[in-house]
């Protein structure tokens, strides 16, 4: 297969430059599992299971709550059940027994007769169970992905790819990826299930672990099983989800695995487990319906304490906190993660929420950090606060007294301080490659769609286009919330798309080219396929300048502007009266500054030379909104030439005295000029002294001084207005542009010479 340059480019810079590897990684149907036998612990772990079975002896599944663990769970059940197995099943409540499996479940296991447990995604770390579980004489099997301790439960066996000795030939697997390779090594061919695929893929991507080797093939075989139709419960599941026909890793990552935890997060995973257990379809559907009743709730749940969170946040940034730790009463545990999350994509800094127990006077709290910042290791320099914690760099759990909050908040956020710079703060997109707009063809969407399943390691190409000229911009949909442009190439237009960008539209200017950021992707409608490129981010390099001069509707673009990003500036105050609301604009006075990006330009400066300054010492504003508002328009008033004036005086000399109001209509009768015209000259010969003026009679002055036009004040302005209105009123939106981009240069090269000397 033939692939383009844009493809061969990614492929290399996910380390797949052997022709070989590519065509595999490109064809995941033709990749081969590994081989489960070669997992340290599996013929131990196959031979137990399988004598439990031959001698019908009890075994119990211990899962866990979460999409990973449900799917696990179910995984191995189905799979038991197919090999004769006398199998059940028990899943922690998080509220009640807490992560992982536990004694008392141990306890219970033995009450009921279980000769054997299998743990699914978890009990690396449970020593407690494994100890009871010897103790009172049941064989305890543990199968999990998570990252060993030093010393291991005292368990009956182990399969874990990560643990010590093993040499498994990928080791990212997740827990029921685990599980998928002790139930393949369990059943025969006829005896396995192709549609346990699609539990091992939704386990698989909803953890997030790499998408590679393994795990490509996993979630690549999974997802056609979900697409074509699998299990009755995904099925439903799927449906509910609002995805019947074929579903990609975000649809599972982003709404069917959600749903699945949605269970566990408010209540129990019981119709989660249940839901991927069920064979027949109503009760499938009965059970997709709670789940998603759970998912609303969850959604709301999430809502509600982002808000509340989001609003304490606001203090701590203002005072300059660089990581944030936020408290409040009743916030449910199973949702301040999720929340969490959301106030650091909104600040980009770490965040832990704190849900308070009045009662037991207590907090537990979930945190989620940034990239650069060890939350665990940062949780550990303020350990002397908390009851317990754990996790990894990104994520963490922890509880605390509540009395401890405001001290463990003043430590964690002095730590932090230590490490986070301004740079950690920004949240930047990586970025594959550059393309332009003829590059994005429907061929080459679908070529990229080959890299497919994406998720952790195997992102969705992200691509930059610079300095695109536009055809068309414009917002769109409810309340105007998304940008739509269509970008110019050399052989056609490409269409973009920016969802929750809408606002960008009133700040880029349809005569600047823009840099974007975004995914190649194809838009389906009514059968027509259409590449499209979806906008992450967008920039506009250097000033920016919106034309307004012939805008009709002006006090409403005025109102459309954001206070607090934009300002409105007018050379006289009735400009401002006029247009502006409520006391909107400010006037201007030399060496004003403005710390907004955005400068509305109401009127016409008096002096050429007001508005270079004000753009010289105003480095922050890049975006210039000209009106140019002017009561008059002297441009197109005809200004008299010398030998307008040279006539108009032979004219008064001649005549020595006459009315004005009658000889000014007659001459502009006669010369074709406006009387305002001979009135101006009139004006000018006055202030210069050529002629007196007593009751509306005019005199000429017999021994007049010698003075240029440019003596007199009103030639003077009315000269300058003429040009003014001539730059800034008439000259095309592009040559304004480079003026203002010139001033802008002016001033960088000004202070030149001063950064020279600092850095010698």
């Amino acid at each position: 297969m033939k692939i383009s340059e844009m493809t061969a480019k990614l492929l290399v810079l996910r380390g797949i430059e052997d022709p070989g590897d590519a065509d595999l990684f490109l064809h995941p149907g033709k990749v081969s599992f590994h081989k489960p036998m070669s997992m340290l612990g599996m013929k131990k772990v196959s031979d137990r299971v399988k004598q439990a079975v031959s001698d019908n002896q009890p075994i119990r599944i211990f899962g866990d709550y979460d999409a990973d663990g449900v799917t696990s769970t179910a995984l191995l059940f189905r799979a038991l059940k197919k090999i004769g197995a006398d199998v059940s099943y028990y899943i922690p409540n998080r509220f009640k027994d807490g992560y992982g499996p536990n004694a008392a479940a141990v306890e219970k296991a033995q009450e009921d007769g279980i000769g054997l447990i299998v743990t699914v995604d978890s009990g690396i770390a449970a020593f407690e169970a494994a100890e009871k579980a010897k103790s009172l004489g049941i064989d305890y099997i543990i199968t999990d992905h998570h990252e060993p301790p030093e010393s291991l439960p005292d368990a009956y066996a182990i399969l874990n790819p990560k643990q010590r000795g093993c040499d498994y030939p990928f080791k990212g697997l997740s827990g029921a990826g685990v599980a998928l390779k002790l139930v393949q090594n369990l059943c025969d061919e006829d005896q396995f299930d192709e549609d346990w695929l699609a539990l091992a893929a939704i386990g698989t991507i909803a953890d997030l672990v790499p998408l590679r080797n393994e795990n490509r093939l996993i979630a690549y075989s999974g997802l056609e099983k979900i697409s074509v139709g699998s299990l009755p419960g995904i099925d439903a599941l799927k449906a509910k989800a609002g995805h019947p026909g074929p579903v990609d890793s975000e649809v599972v990552g982003f709404q069917m695995a959600p749903r699945l935890n949605a269970a566990g997060r408010l209540t129990d995973a019981v119709p989660a487990i249940r839901l991927l257990l069920s064979d027949d379809a109503a009760e499938s559907a009965d059970l997709a319906d709670q789940l998603e009743s759970l998912n609303q709730k969850r959604k709301k749940m999430v809502d509600q304490v982002s808000e509340e969170a989001d609003a304490i946040a606001a203090e701590y940034i203002r005072r300059g906190d660089r990581a944030l730790v936020l408290a409040g009463n009743g916030w449910h545990q199973g949702v301040i993660g999720i929340a969490a999350s959301r106030i650091v994509e909104k600040y980009y800094r770490p965040v832990i929420l704190l849900s308070i127990d009045e009662e037991k006077g207590v907090a537990k709290g979930s945190g989620r950090s940034i990239n650069g910042f060890n939350l665990y290791q940062g949780l550990t320099e303020s350990a002397g606060h908390l009851i317990q914690f754990g996790g990894h760099q990104m994520a963490a759990g922890l509880s605390l007294r509540a009395d401890s909050i405001d001290a463990f908040r003043d430590d964690f956020v002095q730590n932090a301080a230590r490490v986070i710079t301004d740079e950690m703060m920004i949240h930047g997109l990586s970025v594959d490659g550059e393309c332009q707009p003829d590059q994005v063809t429907a061929e080459q969407v679908d070529q990229l769609a080959m890299l497919a399943p994406f998720g952790t390691d195997n992102p969705r190409p992200v691509f930059q286009m610079r300095q695109v000229r536009l055809a068309k911009i414009n917002s769109i949909g409810r309340d105007k919330a998304h940008l739509k442009v269509s970008f110019i190439g050399t052989d056609g237009e490409l269409d973009g798309i920016g969802f929750r960008l809408g606002k960008a539209a009133d700040r880029i200017s349809i005569n600047d080219p823009i840099s974007v950021i975004g995914e190649c992707q194809i838009n389906e409608w009514n059968g027509f396929r259409k590449p499209q490129f979806l906008i992450e981010d967008v920039r506009v390099d250097g000033p920016q300048v919106f034309d307004w001069r012939a805008e009709r509707e002006l006090r409403e673009k005025l109102n459309g502007l954001p206070t607090e990003s934009s300002s409105v500036l007018a050379f006289h105050s009735e400009t401002a009266r006029r247009y502006a609301a409520d006391d909107t604009a400010v006037l201007y006075h030399s060496g004003m500054t403005f710390g907004k990006p955005a400068l509305i330009l109401l009127d016409l400066p008096d002096r050429k030379e007001q508005l270079s300054e004000l753009i010289r010492s105003n480095p922050l504003v890049n975006r210039f909104y000209v009106v140019f508002a002017h009561d008059s328009d002297h441009y197109f008033s005809a200004f008299p030439t010398r030998k307008h004036f040279i006539w108009y005086y032979a004219l008064i000399k001649r005549e020595h005295s006459f009315k004005l109001d009658q000889m000014a209509g007659e001459i502009a009768r006669f010369k074709g000029w406006s009387q305002r015209t001979v009135f101006f000259m009139t004006k000018v010969f006055f202030e210069l002294g050529f002629v007196k003026i007593e009751d509306g009679v005019l005199t000429v002055n017999p021994v007049p001084s010698k003075a240029p036009l440019t003596d007199s004040d009103t030639y003077r302005k009315e000269k300058n207005q003429l040009e003014l209105e001539d730059f800034f009123c008439y000259s095309s939106i592009s040559t304004l542009k480079s003026w203002f981009i010139e001033m802008k240069k002016s001033r960088e090269q000004a202070i030149e010479p001063e950064g020279k000397i600092n850095g010698l």
